[in-house]
This record gives structure tokens, C-alpha cells and sequence, in this order.
């Protein structure tokens, strides 16, 4: 059995423009006055050239429902000019503590995300990714938060700190040393 297929009904679009014509044709057919068919044709225009208004809902953020995180705005990496300076003898040491510190400030981040998570929990509200964003932490929070923030940065440069330490005790040693022979001298 041979099934018959149906053409494609479709509607041929509609110009503007031609819309326009048929309507100013007859609403000028239908005066007879040619001021008031001006008016009219103006009109009818301005019905027609009105487009719907599309409602916007303005959002506090840019973040689309159904992606994980809001989608970054790309911006120009601006870079220093001139040669990177070291503070290490050997510039790997110095690379090395850079990627340790981004790393560092990462952890700091996801530590902060995960108490707004645990704050918004203990209040009993969802913690949508809006809601996070949203979350203003109250002065004991910050104040929590700045403590923790010394506290592992301490831990992190640790190392640094005790080295840092042992040359400033050893010049202020040797400043004592020269101080004492002058005295002992007279």
C-alpha cells in the first residue's frame, strides 16, 4: 500500500512592507478627504511598525540554571614587562613557591565556599549556588575566617618563616658580639 504524503503546509512569510501597503490602500480607499487619509495612513503604521516588548527578567548575577559555575568574562592577561625578579638562588625555588601560594589561595577559597555551605546548613536553607553567592558573612564570621586565613598561611610559610628567622637572629647575634667587644675594649 502506497501512503500518500502530505505537502508541507507551511505559511509563506509575510513582508512588512507589504502588509503596510495593503493597509494604507485601504484605509486611504475609505477616505476621501486627502488630510485625514495621511492620518490615517500614519496610523496604520505605527500599528503595524509596534513590535512586541520581550520581557526581561534582570538577574543579580550572570550565572545560566544548569551550568555548575557562572561563565567567566574573558578579559586581557596583562603582563609585567622586563625580567621576573628572584629571591631564591635558584629561580625554580621561586617558581615553585609560586605555584604553592596559588594553590595556597585556592584552598583558602574552597575552605571559605565550605563554611558558607556549613553556615547556610545550620540556618536550614538551601545552598543553591545563588544563595552562596548571595551569602554576606556577618563580622564574627569574618573575623573567623580572617583568624583561620593567618593561621594556615603561618603553616604554609612555615619553613620560610624559620629561615627568615634564623638570618635576622644571626645579624642581630653578630650586632650583639660588636657591641660587646667595643664595650669590653674601654
Amino acid at each position: 500500500m502506497a501512503r500518500k504524503t502530505k505537502k508541507n503546509s507551511k505559511k509563506k512569510p509575510v513582508r512588512r512592507k507589504a502588509v503596510k501597503k495593503k493597509i494604507v490602500k485601504k484605509s486611504a480607499k475609505k477616505t476621501t478627504n486627502k488630510k485625514s487619509a495621511r492620518k490615517v495612513t500614519k496610523k496604520a503604521t505605527k500599528k503595524i511598525s509596534r513590535k512586541p516588548k520581550a520581557k526581561t527578567q534582570k538577574s543579580t548575577s550572570s550565572w545560566i540554571p544548569g551550568h555548575p559555575h557562572p561563565e567567566p568574562k574573558v578579559k586581557r592577561i596583562r603582563t609585567a614587562k622586563g625580567r621576573r625578579p628572584y629571591f631564591f638562588d635558584d629561580p625554580n625555588i621561586d617558581k615553585l613557591l609560586a605555584m604553592i601560594m596559588a594553590l595556597t589561595g585556592e584552598v583558602s577559597v574552597l575552605r571559605e565556599r565550605l563554611d558558607t555551605h556549613e553556615r547556610l546548613a545550620q540556618k536550614k536553607k538551601w545552598a543553591s549556588h545563588q544563595a552562596i553567592e548571595d551569602y554576606e558573612p556577618d563580622d564574627i564570621t569574618e573575623a573567623f575566617r580572617a583568624q583561620w586565613r593567618s593561621e594556615f598561611i603561618a603553616r604554609v610559610l612555615r619553613i620560610v618563616q624559620v629561615e627568615l628567622d634564623q638570618i635576622t637572629r644571626e645579624k642581630q647575634d653578630k650586632e650583639y658580639d660588636d657591641i660587646v667587644k667595643e664595650v669590653s675594649k674601654e
